[in-house]
């Protein structure tokens, strides 16, 4: 026994039990009587055994997987109109891009491979055209498609359970598969869908039942039970099929074909009939009609019957919020370290020559990382569980600029120089009388350097980092400590207001006056409330991008996966974006992020306005270690509008 086999037994047995009490049920009221069909369209050698309609020239059409043939397309009247030469194909999905313009995804089984087509017409007449194709290593029994940011995606899942997801798009001469990560479901996957208007990928699993899980890669999978096991006849069940106009979800379980709402499947079924003579394995509806069939059948079944149509308040449904889109433009090597690690970046500016400046990244559980601007390692000091990073220039006989880590292994805050040819050196460890310290920030006041500190389930101290002639005899001076009511972490001064902004995670946004608090005449100011849309909990990052009047304070708002800009003085929100896919250099976009740097430098052609770091909590394309993503002021501008 395999490991992975092992791991999907494991997985059916611990939860078929749970899935099985969970879910809407259906009354097992007396057996209504089965329907018949009205008529049926009778196909020639194609054996099929999935169809779903569509729209051609104002006409409507189906096309139906070929055992033999390849894809079939027949008009409403059963009439052939195009066949694929060739090829065995039992499952395809079917997305589409403009009118009478669709992309069709097919797993051929004789050549191993998934294929892309493309159905329009030419003159008036249906065409289908090969795009790309891509051998796999296991039959795939599961396709179905996704629009995400005007992007195609394709979820594919094979026999043993194990899914994809796919960017596909042109690239060239043919088109290209893009994988975007894994998903791990287990065996006996029949059939998948996606709600791109709830962003749900919804997976049949007998004897699981229906999951649902979120289809954007960048967001928490929130994998739940969309319908479970116990609410579906049977132990058969599949053949899903989305009815868009009525957000009815379509499924064939034994002899019954079943429709539930997609907003609100607790409701249980809007639609449960048995089918007379057949039982379908693939359902939907076309002109007013249910259309089903049986499995390798050349009868499409037409039934007459009254179609559920969705409450009225769900008519109203709102999807997810949609936020602008900013794409990465580089990235760094992964950390070394596995799961939650990457956590705070820093960026020293080089003023001699900007191009040559650097990223300081913390590797949570390892130490700290030196990156160049194309995301190169360069170095790793590992001094043990550095949490957050800054820096500051600074004038000193050695050193250009100072930064400061807070250290959860010996607790304190590890000290580093950087000299003027950009090379770092290790100042070691100060000691601090807390218990775990947490987040920081670094800032000058005058000619002195000054850090907040955090204590993970405590207080933020004020230190002085006084600097000694050598390496070891630099010191931390406590100045003040400032009592808050739940974890901070997230925090930023800006140095000539010398005003400190931190972020409480299930709060939001604080401002203090550094000078009138160690006054005792000033406390901290909750400026921006957490609220769910601007500024989604955790508040984490934050960063200062600083162009005279036209500065910014900019927050990782961690809950919607975004970056939102505030005004310099945090009381005005500006614009909120989220980082995202570029497919022209294989990077993925950017969630979860827990730290963030930014800066207003020109540093080099690449990044003329400026550049924003952010910590990437699910590096995709393909999946690896945590990093940071780099991403161009001047892309961030543009897409907001900035002045």
């Amino acid at each position: 026994m395999t490991y992975k086999t092992f791991l999907y037994g494991a997985l059916v047995s611990s939860l078929v039990g749970l899935l099985s009490a969970c879910g809407p049920q259906i009354e097992q009221a007396a057996a209504p009587k089965p329907i018949t069909p009205q008529n049926a369209l009778a196909l020639q050698d194609v054996v099929s055994s999935q169809l779903a309609p569509l729209q051609l020239g104002g006409g409507d059409y189906l096309l139906l997987a070929s055992e033999k043939r390849g894809l079939v397309l027949v008009d409403a009247s059963g009439r052939e109109r195009l066949a694929l030469d060739g090829g065995t194909v039992e499952r395809f999905a079917l997305q589409q891009l403009a009118q009478d313009n669709w992309l069709i995804a097919v797993y051929d089984e004789d050549n191993g491979e998934l294929q892309l087509r493309l159905l329009d017409l030419e003159e008036g007449s249906p065409r289908i055209r090969y795009l790309a194709a891509m051998a796999t290593s296991a039959p795939q029994e599961a396709l179905c498609f996704s629009r995400q940011a005007n992007r195609t995606h394709l979820f594919a899942i094979d026999e043993s359970g194990l899914g994809h997801e796919y960017v596909v798009h042109p690239r060239e001469q043919a088109w290209q598969f893009t994988e975007v990560r894994p998903l791990y479901f287990g065996e006996q996957v029949s059939s998948c869908v996606v709600d791109d208007r709830s962003g749900k990928l919804l997976v049949a699993q007998p004897p699981l039942g229906i999951w649902s899980l979120n289809a954007d890669a960048e967001m928490d999978e929130a994998r739940e039970v969309f319908v479970a096991a116990s609410a579906l006849p049977g132990a058969s069940f599949g053949g899903l099929w989305l009815d868009a106009r009525s957000n009815n979800l379509w499924l064939t379980a034994d002899d019954k074909v079943l429709a539930f709402n997609i907003h609100a499947p607790e409701q249980g079924p809007q639609f449960v009939e048995t089918l007379a003579e057949i039982k379908p394995v693939s359902a939907a509806v076309q002109q007013g009609a249910l259309l089903a069939l049986e499995e390798e059948s050349d009868r499409v079944h037409r039934f007459a019957v009254t179609l559920p149509e969705p409450a009225a308040e769900l008519q109203a449904f709102r999807g997810p919020l949609e936020i602008p889109r900013v794409r990465a433009s580089a990235q760094t090597a992964p950390v070394s370290s596995g799961g939650d690690a990457a956590d705070d970046p820093a960026i020293w500016v080089n003023p001699v020559n900007p191009s040559a400046s650097l990223i300081l990244g913390t590797d949570k559980k390892s130490g700290l990382n030196v990156y160049d601007l194309n995301g190169k390692l360069l170095e790793h000091f590992a001094v043990g569980r550095v949490n957050n990073v800054d820096l500051r220039p600074m004038q000193h006989g050695k050193f250009v600029a100072i930064a400061a880590a807070t250290n959860r292994t010996d607790p304190g805050v590890s000290l580093f120089g950087i000299s003027a040819a950009g090379e770092v050196e290790y100042l070691g460890l100060r000691n601090l009388a807390m218990e775990d310290p947490y987040g920081l920030c670094v800032y000058r006041k005058g000619a002195d350097l000054m850090a907040w500190v955090s204590d993970k389930e405590g207080a933020v101290q004020l230190l002085q980092i006084v600097p000694g002639a050598g390496n070891v005899d630099w010191s931390l001076r406590q100045l003040a400590t400032l009592e808050v009511e739940s974890q901070v972490e997230g925090c930023v001064v800006d140095d000539e207001m010398q005003l400190l902004f931190f972020g409480e995670e299930d709060g939001g946004i604080w401002r203090l006056d550094i000078a009138a608090f160690l006054g005792g005449e000033a406390g901290p100011q909750l400026i921006a409330a957490v609220d769910g849309e601007r500024l989604a909990a955790d508040v984490e990052g934050m960063g200062f991008y600083h162009a005279g009047d036209k500065s910014y304070l900019v927050v990782s708002s961690q809950g919607n996966n975004s970056y939102a800009l505030f005004s310099r003085d945090g009381s005005q929100f500006v614009g909120h974006f989220r980082v995202d896919i570029n497919l022209d250099k294989s990077l993925d976009g950017s969630s979860e992020t827990d730290g963030l740097e930014v800066s207003s430098a020109a540093l080099g052609s690449q990044y003329p306005q400026g550049l924003l770091v952010v910590q990437d909590g699910r590096n995709r394309m393909p999946s690896q270690s945590q990093n940071f993503k780099l991403v161009s002021w001047a892309d961030i501008a543009e897409t907001l509008n900035l002045p």
